[in-house]
């Protein structure tokens, strides 16, 4: 791509969404005086975009919903892979929309995508591409920009401290971008803060709590949204077929609406029946823990797509436990409905594995226990800030801290097992280090929660964070274009 020079410089977004738009977007350019176009997301076409917001450019996957899919172009599409790209097979498969289609569809949808990505990138000539994790879409976004050569960048917000953002390069978390080389001597006097905030409960992750499982609400409260679901099915029963690439409202039949609904409401009763879940860390035995991560969800169906069988991996985590230390297995309470008598039966049949239940409190079960296994997700990091012992098994910006490692080949993992059991505690100048390091790609802005509008004060911190990758960005055009003249 050509090198622009700054009073060019251009933002795309691609997968935004009409109120992204309006609350965060068109914010962020009038305050920032900047220039931003977006690529929104494929359930919006011409006809169903908000006509009030007109400010920003707007391009669209399909103008017409009911456009056809071209045929698969398989070269095409293994010509996107590359080293810091998913494969296309992990793509379709970390998308619940398009992981539910026929392959021969999910290809044609993803040919159709990538043609349309390709195309847009080399018309409006973005300087830098803002993305997303989640859906086909996105990584194909990514793929599509690496080949051209163009930057791109997805927004990553901290969850300890909440209301903070950075950058990533690639679709993993662990590749925040430094936008300043001092910033992490800058934040050396405030992670002192920070880590008590922690230690002492004033700082907690945030997470939805749901209310007790055999609660009305809990058992009855999602009735009028699933009615809605059925409304709108039967609405747009007509563009079905045009609309099963990116909505997943029309990936079920109405018929399994209602058994889906049927099933999540037999998996609470069940649960709420069950006698032996384990509510406090027990005293008379040592242990090693784990937090089920919900699914489908970005951080371990993107970030660690390789360990998204979660049932495998903690099979991985029994077979290499010593006798000595049972296994407690935490179901994830914002995913309660989906835990099955069967599914706990299977996860109860490996040796030394106990269940805990979903509103048990987490902290207290890192606290007590001997190491800690996390795939991606907080409960690895909240145990590297105690000093914890953890074995990590996807690619976490977590690894800085000096007691966690990283999963090589199955096979090793019994002897990383018994090496972390027997490592002294993490001190703590190193732990105060480490999260210092960790923190250093974020800038104060909000969390992640459209649901809410951010503040202006908010606002200014996207603008000045933007502002630092622009720079960023241009001094590398400068340092190449200092090179080649």
């Amino acid at each position: 791509m050509n090198a622009r020079t700054s009073d060019s410089f251009r933002f795309l977004t691609v997968g935004t969404s009409a109120r992204l738009v309006r609350n965060l977007w068109d914010r962020i350019r009038v305050r920032g005086h900047y220039e931003i176009l977006h690529l929104v997301h494929p359930t919006y076409d011409r006809g169903s975009w908000d006509r009030d917001l007109i400010s920003s450019k707007v391009y669209f996957f399909r103008d017409d919903l009911r456009m056809r899919m071209p045929a698969p172009d398989l070269n095409l599409l293994e010509g996107l892979e590359r080293m810091d790209v998913p494969t296309i097979h992990n793509m379709i498969m970390s998308d619940r929309v398009v992981s539910k289609l026929r392959y021969e569809d999910a290809l044609s949808y993803a040919t159709f995508l990538a043609r349309r990505l390709g195309k847009l990138y080399v018309e409006i000539q973005p300087s830098v591409i803002i993305g997303d994790f989640d859906a086909l879409h996105s990584s194909l976004a990514l793929a599509v920009a690496r080949q051209l050569n163009i930057p791109w960048f997805a927004l990553h917000f901290s969850t300890i401290p909440s209301g903070q953002a950075a950058f990533c390069a690639n679709l993993s978390p662990a590749s925040t971008v430094l936008l300043e080389p001092q910033r992490k001597q800058e934040l050396r006097g405030r992670v002192h803060e920070v880590l008590q905030d922690f230690e002492t409960g004033r700082t907690r992750a945030p997470a939805y709590s749901p209310p007790s499982l055999l609660s009305p609400s809990f058992m009855f409260g999602h009735i009028p949204s699933q009615l809605r679901s059925v409304f709108q099915v039967l609405h747009r029963r007509r563009f079905r077929a045009y609309r099963k690439y990116s909505d997943y409202r029309n990936s079920y039949a109405l018929t399994a609406l209602f058994h889906e609904a049927s099933r999540l409401r037999k998996n609470l009763f069940s649960l709420g029946r069950q006698k032996n879940l384990v509510l406090k860390p027990p005293r008379d035995k040592r242990y090693a823990f784990f937090g089920l991560h919900m699914q489908p969800e970005s951080s371990i169906d993107v970030f660690a797509h390789f360990f998204s069988n979660q049932v495998r991996v903690i099979e991985l985590m029994a077979r290499s436990l010593p006798p000595t230390h049972a296994l407690l297995v935490k179901l994830h309470k914002s995913d309660v409905p989906n835990y099955s008598s069967d599914y706990l039966a299977k996860l109860a049949k490996f040796p030394g594995l106990r269940i805990v239940a979903p509103y048990a409190n987490a902290l207290d079960f890192i606290r007590n226990a001997d190491l800690i296994f996390a795939i991606q997700g907080t409960i690895g990091l909240e145990a590297a800030l105690l000093g914890k012992p953890v074995i990590m098994f996807g690619d976490s910006p977590a690894k800085v801290f000096p007691s966690v490692a990283t999963f090589g080949k199955a096979g090793d993992l019994p002897v990383l097992v018994r090496e972390k059991l027997a490592a002294p505690q993490a001190g703590r100048e190193e732990i105060l280090d480490a999260l210092a390091e960790f923190l250093a790609p974020f800038y104060p802005a909000s969390a992640n929660d459209w649901g809410k509008r951010p503040s202006d004060a908010q606002i200014d911190g996207y603008v000045h964070l933007f502002a630092l990758l622009r720079e960023q960005l241009m001094a590398k055009v400068d340092a190449v274009c200092s090179v080649t003249a």
